[in-house]
């Protein structure tokens, strides 16, 4: 088999077993799906699933891994007082992102393991925020500031949780127009507290 055939047959021993594990996590908790479940229902052999991943723990980890490296690609544009003031480039990348390909998004979110996934992605935000180089590093320093990343990501994060498990009924631009008000609001509230060391990243 030449090198192109073997990279397709690849491309497809992948997409197989992931087909599977979809199907399977909306049918069982993930801790209840086996290798034996994944190979018998994508219809390959148990070698070919090897080749690929260790065992289930490793091919969620790889799904995961996936989407983090996604959402670090947003953010390696992301600027913290940018955002603020205008998050909806930032929001409209994710939107258009997850439109892509919504039911398997919407399939991730609603298994038994996500929460793990959605905290891993929280700490990867803020860890974001931390390092913005247009944030003073003695503002970084206070809890004020801590406070406003966990209230922001956290926030968030959920936010996109909640729609994708289909509990808010509008579209993800409703959601990027909505946070954007809200923003507009929290900075404009925040400004007005001059005592606060997080005000000069608000202006």
């Amino acid at each position: 088999m030449g090198e192109k055939a073997e990279y397709k047959s690849a491309i497809r021993s992948r997409r197989l077993i992931r087909e599977a594990f979809l199907e399977l996590i909306q049918e069982k908790d993930v801790e209840k799906i086996t290798v034996t479940d994944i190979i018998t229902r994508a219809d390959i052999n148990r070698g070919t699933f090897y080749a690929h991943y260790q065992d289930i723990r490793d091919l969620m980890e790889q799904i995961g891994n996936e989407i983090i490296a996604k959402v670090m690609g947003f953010l390696d544009e992301f600027h913290y007082r940018h955002f603020l003031q205008d998050p909806l480039p930032l929001l409209s990348k994710i939107a258009d992102w997850l439109e892509e390909d919504l039911e398997y998004y919407r399939i991730l979110m609603n298994a038994s393991k996500s929460e793990a996934f959605l905290v891993k992605l929280k700490e990867i935000f803020i860890r974001q925020m931390e390092t913005d180089s247009d944030i003073p590093e003695h503002i970084k320093k206070t809890p004020e500031f801590s406070i406003h990343l966990h209230f922001m990501s956290g926030g968030i994060i959920n936010l996109y949780q909640v729609w994708l498990r289909g509990d808010l009924k509008c579209s993800l631009q409703d959601i990027s127009l909505e946070i954007k008000h809200i923003l507009s609001i929290y900075s404009g509230l925040s400004a007005e507290k001059s005592e606060n060391p997080c005000d000069s990243i608000l202006q």
